[in-house]
C-alpha cells in the first residue's frame, strides 16, 4: 500500500513520514525524532478539532479515500476536504513555530 505524505513545511513531515524515517535514522537523530513526534502529537491534540484529527488520521495514517471517510463520518466529501485543509494549515503553523524554537 502506497504511503501518502503530508508536507507541513520544508523541515517537518507527517507522523507517518517520521515513522518511516525512524527506521532509517541514526542513533544521533533519535532524540530529535522523539521530540518532533511529541511536539506534533501535542499540536494535533491542542490545535485540531476532533473531526480534523479523525479525517487526518484516516486519510494519512490509514490511507482511506475521501469518499470512504465521508461515508464513515456521515458528512459530505467536500467537508472532509475542508477538514483536511484546515488541519494541514493549523499543523503547518505549528511546524513553523516549532522550527523557530529549535
Amino acid at each position: 500500500m502506497k504511503q501518502r505524505l503530508l508536507y507541513l513545511s520544508d523541515a517537518i513531515e507527517t507522523y507517518a513520514a517520521m515513522e518511516q524515517y525512524c527506521g532509517q535514522a541514526h542513533a544521533s537523530n533519535s532524540h530529535r525524532i522523539k521530540q518532533m513526534k511529541k511536539l506534533l502529537s501535542a499540536a494535533m491534540k491542542l490545535e485540531l478539532t476532533e473531526k480534523q484529527k479523525i479525517c487526518l488520521m484516516l486519510y494519512y495514517l490509514e490511507n482511506q479515500k475521501v469518499p470512504d471517510i465521508a461515508a464513515q463520518l456521515h458528512i459530505r466529501p467536500t467537508t472532509v476536504y475542508k477538514h483536511l485543509k484546515k488541519a494541514r494549515l493549523s499543523l503547518s503553523k505549528c511546524a513553523i513555530y516549532m522550527n523557530v524554537l529549535q
